[in-house]
């Protein structure tokens, strides 16, 4: 009797093996494709997500059209003259597509005066070279007759190291929060966590959002699947300063959602 339970019990566990593997081979895995339309499309700073997704369309062999799925994930600047918009598209099984698109930007006004000025301040450095030597000697004998005066009325100002920053304990109460967060999460739930939860980001550097998840964890999925699930909202312009806030999470084969981890970015 115990033999015929054990065969029985190993043709039920080959059987699943199978049939798993089945919908592995045969399940949805590929990402929608996505179509950037909008080739006279000029960036120029302030526009929003609507304006900048105008002519993208995104579409999967299962799902058909998911164009609503399209978000915007980042804008950084190429060079002067250009910028590369990341599109991101995902289909009804949560695959996902990224697509970075290049596109001209429009030179501002502001960034053409500095232009004007730096050319200027070029020209009037070469002019006044010869002058400001024939200068130097008489200021540095007016300076050593003011210095013995001056020591007593100069005022040392506070230096950012002796005021210290708010970002870094910024910084370390949302890490507190969120993963307390995270930890507080039903325990058939997935839980994403992130390398920092505030950042500061130069102007017009190339920011890779995902490059910030640090773990994810799950009690059945593996993974390799969660990471290919993982769900970034909220846009990010690093041409524009300001502050920005992006939402990690990820959903797991049987629907559970992960907390929602928010990254700030601070773009100077």
């Amino acid at each position: 009797m115990s033999k015929k339970f054990a065969v029985f019990m190993a043709v039920v566990c080959v059987g699943l093996i199978a049939l798993v593997g089945w919908f592995r081979l045969n399940g949805d895995r590929t990402g929608p494709e996505v179509t950037c339309n909008n080739t006279s499309l000029v960036y120029h700073e302030g526009m929003k997500d609507s304006e900048l997704l105008e002519n993208v369309i995104a579409f999967d062999e299962k799902d058909g059209d998911v164009t609503d799925s399209l978000t915007v994930e980042s804008v950084y600047a190429v060079d002067k003259d250009e910028v590369c918009i990341v599109y991101v598209a995902k289909d009804n099984s949560n695959n996902i597509t990224k697509v970075k698109q290049t596109y001209p930007a429009e030179q501002t006004a502001g960034n053409e005066q500095e232009e004007a000025a730096a050319n200027e301040s070029e020209e009037t450095d070469s002019n006044t070279e010869g002058a400001d030597t024939e200068e130097q000697d008489v200021s540095n004998s007016s300076d050593e007759e003011q210095n013995g005066d001056s020591a007593s009325d100069t005022v040392e100002e506070p230096t950012s190291a002796d005021m210290g920053t708010d970002t870094s304990s910024e910084a370390e109460q949302a890490r507190t929060e969120q993963e307390a967060a995270a930890a507080a999460m039903p325990a058939q739930n997935p839980r994403i966590y992130l390398t920092d939860y505030v950042v500061t980001v130069p102007a017009g550097t190339s920011v890779d959002r995902l490059s910030y998840v640090k773990e994810i964890t799950d009690d059945t999925d593996n993974v390799y699947d969660l990471w290919t699930k993982i769900q970034i909202t909220g846009s990010l312009d690093t041409l524009t300063p300001g502050t920005y806030e992006c939402t990690y999470y990820v959903i797991d084969s049987a629907g559970n959602t992960s907390n929602q981890a928010v990254l700030k970015f601070i773009v100077e």
